[in-house]
Formats: C-alpha cells, sequence, structure tokens
C-alpha cells in the first residue's frame, strides 16, 4: 500500500499550479484530474497484492516511454550504433551527431557553443528528452550540445519530424533522447580512460558500475580541460593568413550518479543525480582582446518508477533541474546571471489489449527564473533582478491498433496544455505503418506542433513581449523501409519526404526605441528528404558496416516581413540546403578502424541569399586496438580529425581546427559477484 500514497504527493504539485490558470479551463482540468486520478488509484491497489513468482517467474523490466513507443512505428526514428557510440567516449553530444547523424549542428567554434537545425529548424525547435524528460532550457528555448558528454548515456535515439503531442513545447524539428537503461547482473565493471589531445588538450573519463540481480549502481565521471589554442587561416587578411586562437580555453566536469533497484519481477525505482560545471573563454576576433567568459552550471536529478506486468505499464517521474548561464564582457561592463529552476512531474499510464495501445499521460511542469544584471562592475548603477514563473498543465491521451496480424499499425494522439502566460493550442499526431511483405514497410504520418516564446522571448528587458503568440506547425511525412538479409550480410534502407508550414515564427527585429524585440511576423516552409542506407557483415572474428546518411532541406520564409524585405521564397539563413554523413568501420578481432566522412552545403549568411559560407567536406579516422588479460582489458586509441586539413567555418567569423590528433587508454576490469553475496 505504500505506492498507494506515492500518487496523491506527485499529483499534489500539478494541483497547486491549477490555481494559476482561469476558471473555465481550471473547472475542466480538475474533472480530467479526477478521471486520471481514479485509474492510478486503481492501478496503486492492483498493484499492492500479492505476486506469485512461482507462477510468472523472475524477467527483466524493458521500460521504453510510452507516448515514444505508442507513437514509434509512423515516425522516422535512428539509433546510435552501440559500437559506434563507445568510440565517442571523449566528445560530447555535439561532436557526436554531428559525425552520426544527418542533424546540422551549428558550431560556433571548437568548445563553444553548439545548436541544432532539425529539418529546416531552428535551435529552439528540437527538444532534449532525458529519460523521458525534457531538458530544454525554458529561459532560452534551447540547449547547448557542447556541454552534454556522450559518456553519460548508453542509448541516444533520433526523432524525426514534429512531436509535441508526446513532448511539449519546442519539438516542431524533432527530438533527441539521451536514455540511461539499468543493467543488472553486472558485478563490479570499471572503466578509465585517460587521453591527451591537440590545442593542450587533456581529457579524464570513468565508469564503475557494481550491481547484482536486484540493485545496481552506475557511477560516471569526466574533467577535460584544453588551451584550444589552435591555428587557423583568416582568407580576409592578405598579409597573415595563418594565425593562432587566442582566448579560448575551457575546462569541463562533471559526474552523473545512478542507483536502480528491482523491487520485484515487475516494479523499477531508479535515482539520477546529473551535475555539469563547464567555464570557457569566450575569443573576440575584432581588434581588442577577448575578455567574454561563460560559466554554465548544470544540476539535474530524475526519479522514477516503473511498473509492467502483463498488459499494463505504467509509471511516475519526477525531475528538478537547476541550470545557471553566468557571462561576463568586462570591456563592455556587462555581468549577466540567467538562472533557472525546473519541476517537472509526470505520470503514464499504457494499457494493450488485443493489438491495441491506450496511453494516457499527465504532466505539471513549473519554471522559475531570476535574470540578474549588473551593468557597471563600477557599482555606479544598481543591480537589476528580474524574476518571472512559468506554470503549466498538460494531458496526453493516445491509441494504437494493429491489424491483419499486426500488418497494418494505426495510431492517434492529442495533447492538450494549459498555462498562466499563453494559450496553447490542442496538438495531435496520426499515422499509418503498413507491411507489404517480410522486406518492405511504408509509412504515413501527420502531425501539429508548437513552440511556446522562451521566457526571455516574453520578458527580456528591455525589448521582451508578453503579448506573443506560440508558434505553429502542421507536418505530413511518409516514407519507405526496406530489410533484406542474406546470411551473414544485412540491407537496410530508408527514404522519407517531409513537408512542414510553421506560422507566427518568432523573430527579433529592431523596434522603434532603438532596441531589438520579438514579433510573430514570420511564416516558414519546410520540404525535404531524409535517406539511410547501411549496409552490415558480421562473423565470428569480423564486422564490417557502412552507414549513409543524406538530408535535403529547402526552408523558406513564405511571408515579408517589410516593405524592403527581399527575403521572401528565400533559404532560411544558416541552413543548409544538402547535408550528408558517411561512417563505414571494420572490426577484426580486437582492432577496430572508423571512417567517418561529412559533408555540408552551402549556408546563407544574409536574408536575400546574396552572401553564403563555402561547403565543406571532412574526414575524421578512429582506430582503437584491445588487450585482454584474465579480468583487466587495455584499450589503445588514436584519434584523427579533418585529415584533410580542411579550412572552414560552420558559423560566420567561427574558424574550426585543422588536423588534430587525440591519442588515448582504456583500462577497464570485470569481476563477478559471487551468488551467495548477490543473494544476501
Amino acid at each position: 500500500m505504500v505506492l498507494f500514497f506515492r500518487f496523491p504527493l506527485v499529483f499534489m504539485v500539478i494541483k497547486i499550479k491549477l490555481s494559476q490558470i482561469n476558471r473555465y479551463s481550471k473547472r475542466w482540468i480538475k474533472r480530467i484530474y479526477v478521471f486520471m486520478m481514479s485509474i492510478l488509484c486503481s492501478v496503486s491497489w492492483l498493484q499492492s497484492q500479492n505476486i506469485d513468482t512461482s507462477v510468472y517467474g523472475l524477467k527483466e523490466i524493458t521500460i521504453v516511454e510510452s507516448r515514444y513507443k505508442a507513437l514509434m512505428p509512423t515516425k522516422k526514428n535512428i539509433h546510435i550504433d552501440s559500437v559506434i557510440l563507445s568510440q565517442y567516449n571523449t566528445s560530447s553530444l555535439s561532436d557526436l551527431l554531428a559525425s552520426q547523424s544527418n542533424i546540422h549542428i551549428k558550431s560556433y567554434g571548437h568548445g563553444n557553443i553548439a545548436t541544432t537545425s532539425m529539418r529546416g529548424g531552428n535551435a529552439n525547435h528540437t527538444t532534449i528528452l532525458w529519460n523521458g524528460l525534457n531538458i530544454q532550457n525554458a529561459l532560452l528555448g534551447q540547449t547547448d550540445l557542447s556541454v552534454i558528454p556522450s559518456v553519460f548515456f548508453n542509448d541516444i535515439s533520433l526523432e524525426y519530424g514534429g512531436g509535441s503531442a508526446a513532448w511539449g513545447s519546442g519539438a516542431i524539428g524533432g527530438s533527441i533522447h539521451l536514455t540511461n537503461t539499468p543493467k543488472f547482473h553486472q558485478g563490479l565493471k570499471t572503466n578509465l580512460q585517460i587521453s591527451v589531445a591537440s590545442f593542450g588538450t587533456k581529457k579524464i573519463a570513468s565508469n564503475v558500475i557494481l550491481g547484482n540481480e536486484k540493485i545496481t549502481s552506475h557511477t560516471s565521471l569526466f574533467f577535460t580541460t584544453s588551451e584550444n589554442n589552435y591555428t587557423y587561416k583568416d582568407t580576409s587578411d592578405h598579409v597573415k593568413q595563418v594565425k593562432q586562437m587566442s582566448h579560448a580555453k575551457y575546462q569541463a566536469k562533471g559526474f552523473l550518479q545512478e542507483l536502480s533497484y528491482k523491487i520485484n519481477p515487475y516494479q523499477l525505482a531508479n535515482v539520477r543525480l546529473w551535475y555539469n560545471e563547464f567555464n570557457r573563454y569566450l575569443p573576440s576576433f575584432s581588434l581588442l582582446s577577448g575578455k567574454q567568459y561563460q560559466l554554465d552550471k548544470n544540476l539535474k536529478l530524475n526519479v522514477d518508477w516503473n511498473y509492467n506486468k502483463r498488459k499494463l505499464n505504467t509509471g511516475i517521474r519526477l525531475g528538478y533541474f537547476d541550470d545557471q548561464l553566468n557571462y561576463t564582457d568586462s570591456l563592455q561592463s556587462i555581468f549577466s546571471k540567467s538562472p533557472i529552476k525546473s519541476l517537472i512531474t509526470e505520470a503514464d499510464i499504457q494499457y494493450n489489449h488485443n493489438k491495441q495501445l491506450f496511453s494516457f499521460s499527465v504532466n505539471g511542469t513549473s519554471y522559475q527564473t531570476g535574470d540578474y544584471r549588473k551593468k557597471d562592475l563600477t557599482q555606479e548603477q544598481k543591480d537589476t533582478t528580474f524574476t518571472h514563473q512559468l506554470n503549466k498543465v498538460a494531458f496526453f491521451a493516445g491509441y494504437r491498433l494493429g491489424l491483419f496480424q499486426s500488418r497494418i499499425t494505426f495510431n492517434i494522439a492529442i495533447r492538450k496544455e494549459f498555462t498562466n502566460q499563453t494559450v496553447i493550442p490542442l496538438t495531435g499526431n496520426t499515422g499509418i505503418h503498413y507491411r507489404w511483405n517480410k522486406h518492405l514497410t511504408s509509412k504515413v504520418n501527420a502531425n501539429k506542433s508548437y513552440r511556446q516564446p522562451t521566457l526571455n522571448d516574453l520578458y527580456w528587458y528591455p525589448g521582451g513581449n508578453p503579448h506573443l503568440k506560440p508558434e505553429d506547425g502542421y507536418e505530413v511525412e511518409g516514407g519507405m523501409e526496406g530489410l533484406y538479409q542474406f546470411k551473414n550480410m544485412k540491407l537496410i534502407f530508408e527514404l522519407n519526404y517531409f513537408n512542414r508550414h510553421t506560422v507566427n515564427w518568432i523573430m527579433w527585429l529592431p523596434g522603434e526605441n532603438a532596441y531589438w524585440s520579438p514579433k510573430n511576423i514570420t511564416e516558414v516552409y519546410s520540404r525535404g528528404t531524409d535517406t539511410k542506407m547501411e549496409i552490415s557483415y558480421l562473423n565470428k572474428e569480423w564486422e564490417l558496416k557502412s552507414i549513409l546518411y543524406t538530408s535535403y532541406v529547402l526552408s523558406t520564409n513564405q511571408k515579408s516581413m517589410g516593405q524592403n524585405d527581399q527575403s521572401l521564397g528565400r533559404q532560411l539563413i544558416f541552413t543548409p540546403r544538402y547535408n550528408g554523413q558517411h561512417t563505414f568501420f571494420i572490426r577484426y578481432k580486437t582492432s577496430l578502424i572508423l571512417v567517418n566522412q561529412t559533408y555540408t552545403g552551402y549556408r546563407f549568411t544574409t536574408t536575400d541569399n546574396s552572401a553564403w559560407l563555402t561547403p565543406f567536406y571532412l574526414v575524421n579516422i578512429k582506430y582503437a586496438y584491445q588487450v585482454t588479460f584474465k579480468n583487466f582489458g587495455f584499450d589503445f586509441f588514436c584519434h584523427i580529425n579533418n585529415l584533410l586539413n580542411k579550412n572552414y567555418v560552420v558559423m560566420p567569423n567561427r574558424p574550426m581546427p585543422l588536423r588534430n590528433y587525440e591519442l588515448g587508454i582504456n583500462i577497464k576490469c570485470h569481476k563477478s559477484i559471487k551468488k551467495q553475496l548477490s543473494s544476501n
């Protein structure tokens, strides 16, 4: 009966937020709240009954986010291969996705800010989800991928297209899923990875897993420091083209602690604590020496409980995030602190019955920010602090139906949110997945998504606009998938087409009072194709795999922003039309070679498309060799980035490094826990 009392505690937070929403909406929310409570209490009663493990046996618990599972068959999804993922343990999430997906990563330089552009969207059109919880910064509306280490996650996947029905605000272009899946029966596993790289870079990372069949602990640590003084070519300077980056060093550190407890064969509880700190100098390319600094601190707590038995799968999640971004520019006398605290409570129910899947979810989220600015370090002016709060309650319902022995799969989902700030439109998703035969399938999906204005959009001083409307996106996509297997060989191919209109697109424009202000002024039409081709071969000694991703995106402005506006019908700035990545790796016994090639096409830098950045083609190579002695293993690795020594930029005036190297060793130890100890 202990679990019975957990539900009211979770929903108490949601109920408190109802008082801040208009009366009409509050009546309907309370009705749905009572309905959800009755269902959840019934589930709690069922769980309190005795479980006869002798009848059902002990089995592993597989937890998948309910909404993701309900909508997955009709949408484009990519999972990063586990072998490839292991070769990026010393890389950030931005470096991983730039080379292993067709997402365009907008990098402002090595060790600097990196954001995403999926299917022609902005950085704030991609949702980042950590174990099903949205970690997107509500103050900025985006996430800096350069501060997220890929070593912290054992599963990384990409969901393409609008997903607001499942994930809420911001999921217009797509979603990135970062998952920590607990592993039991591991005994004691330790990894210690040490490497040195170009530009005075030193990296240390460690993983420690300790557990038996009931409880497991996973600790991940990392520390990176770099002078980041790489050379680059300045083609605009005809006197001295080869220059060295200055005032660009950085230091990053963090840890992730996970504890997982299998209460019984059907219940699993997890607690995760994640802390990141990234301190960096920001380079300046003006005649004055750089004096900008940025310190990011991110603390995230995630607690969840999951129940999975027979036809019923339910779970509760709690997330608390404390994110801080401190920016200093001593030349401009700017000292800015932008902290934001987030509290998320969520409950899911998923029920399977006769090829039908019913899914319900309720979410309560609260954001609180204090924007602190000191505009004069001499204290001649007073400090200024602005505090704002955003509260919202969301309800999700999904349905999936399988027909003709699951040859046809149909799904539909809706989501409705209520906030104390803006009116959120009803969002939805529907799709059909059809399996022609054992080799070929096709799918069609339609969705309506949105992006809520950020707290900066609404309340930035001066210039914020509290009257902004949410951005609305309408998207239709379809595709074909093929799978052919010949003994040890496998061929996979995918082809998808998408078509999306986004209205009320928010842009910051110069206003009448000499400062910039956001407005719902643009309409954007995005369309294009995504493809994937994968060929693999596997036997006892050899593994070969070739993966090719391509994308073609037209993302054009459909609405004039003024009398002299030349952007109508033009490609959005910094959005490449062509983008492609190819990875080939070959593993023979204890050796592995991975070759990655990346092509990024023209990116326009002006709204009338009169100026652009030159396309670039990169080649990166990774080599690893393993030596094993009883319980110990040693992985020696060497990485060569930008093998062809290309001079390129991803964003204007932000040069990237020329050829550079990384050498390191990964020390592994694995000891099983004796059976008699694990049973105690």
